[in-house]
């Protein structure tokens, strides 16, 4: 038996008979977030059962699109926010994106002038007066980049939903941001990167590894520290690793998770606001690399220091949870404070650089080291090797760009 479809008057969709005899009902109900047209389709025993699921499943439907609807009197913190919703309800962000994203209205949307106007009246000069404020208050670059990338990702969300008709961003984005770029112009004596010195590097190496009377390490992620500065990962795929991904006999490491701590939205009373969230490498990308000299020592290390199974992870505390990156930073800025490093030297990323940029000094590729890394060729060429080098010049310290060899 074959199907037939007979179509009703225009906006009361159309009926097919199917080959079992039930009746398939679809029916256009306007436009979806991204612009394509929304059909809502029900199969039933006859017409009339269509009709009545059809109409729950359009209630159902206006329900959702109210949830994210946006008027013109709404203001810019709130579309922003309605944008949020859509996309985590959506599974659209990372749990670190969403925390990202609702600090970046929060704090430079919301706050400010900006944030109260009504999206309908906004001007591009209303997001330059407000990009310009933001740069008044000495914020880094990328941060008031990301603010720009959360205004024009709402404005164009609105647009594909035809609720709204213009982008005040557009028009200005790409000389926002090209005037942006220019706050981050380097002076003779700046750094292109913050990497350890050849020094720096040894005193850190010497530092870590020292001990107490008792024989117990001084610092107790002294030796996880040294393991990022030997393989350039990233702190939250180190904290992810298991002994299982690490081949001793053939010196290989399997990178393919990575931890971040993140707001815990269903919290119960007595629970941590924050809670460790396992996911995919920041760039999605599994992978092996093979391990150094250094990198194999600092995990043998670590599995005298905190012998576990296959099944545990490599980097514990003493009472076997797993490391954060927040305890991790306050062990190295220890360190860095006993060693009496300059204030510019913190965080954990500054182990990657370094990393990166003794690869590129020992004659490696961009392509090469980015792919050891794994990075964008692109971002680390710009955030993760220093070409300049710290050389003392008389009585001081300058950035010195060396002569290729």
């Amino acid at each position: 038996m074959s199907t037939s479809t007979k179509r009703n008057p225009k906006g009361q969709g159309s009926f097919t008979e199917n080959p079992d005899g039930t009746i398939t009902y679809r029916k256009g109900v306007g436009s979806k977030s991204d612009g394509k047209r929304k059909t809502l389709t029900v199969t039933a025993a006859n017409r009339t059962m269509c009709i009545k699921l059809m109409k729950q499943k359009e209630q159902k439907w206006e329900k959702e699109k109210a949830r994210y609807s946006v008027l013109g009197t709404d203001t810019v913190e709130s579309l922003c926010t309605r944008h949020l919703d859509y996309q985590v309800s959506n599974g659209e962000l990372k749990p670190k994106s969403i925390d990202r994203r609702e600090g970046t209205i929060k704090n430079q949307i919301a706050s400010y002038t900006l944030g109260r106007m009504q999206i309908g009246a906004i001007t591009p000069a209303d997001i330059e007066d407000h990009i310009n404020d933001l740069v008044k208050t000495n914020l880094s670059v990328s941060t008031i980049e990301k603010v720009l990338d959360v205004l024009n990702a709402a404005y164009c969300w609105a647009m594909a939903r035809g609720e709204l008709e213009s982008n005040p961003v557009e028009p200005i984005k790409k000389s926002i941001k090209k005037r942006l770029s220019k706050l981050e112009a380097k002076a003779e004596f700046d750094a292109d990167v913050i990497v350890l010195s050849e020094k720096e590097e040894e005193q850190f190496l010497d530092e870590s590894l020292k001990k107490n009377s008792n024989g117990s390490y001084k610092y107790a992620g002294g030796l996880f520290g040294r393991l990022l500065l030997h393989t350039g990962m990233r702190v939250g795929e180190m904290i992810s690793l298991k002994w299982k991904d690490y081949d001793e006999t053939h010196g290989i490491l399997t990178i393919n998770k990575s931890t971040s701590m993140c707001k815990n939205r269903n919290k119960a009373d007595g629970e941590n606001g924050y809670v460790a969230t396992l996911g995919t490498t920041k760039n999605q990308k599994a992978r092996k690399i093979g391990l150094s000299l250094e990198a194999k020592e600092d995990l043998t290390l670590i599995k005298e220091y905190r012998p576990g199974s296959s099944e545990d992870l490599i980097c514990r505390t003493k009472t076997g949870k797993q490391y954060t990156a927040t305890e991790l930073e306050h062990c190295m800025g220890t360190i860095y404070k006993n060693i009496g490093f300059d204030e510019k030297i913190s965080g954990l990323h500054i182990f990657r650089r370094t990393f990166a940029t003794r690869m590129y000094e020992k004659g490696a590729g961009a392509k090469e080291i980015s792919a050891y890394i794994g990075d964008l060729e692109s971002t680390t060429l710009q955030y993760y090797i220093a070409i300049r080098k710290k050389m003392r010049i008389g009585d001081r310290m300058e950035q010195v760009v060396p002569l290729p060899v």
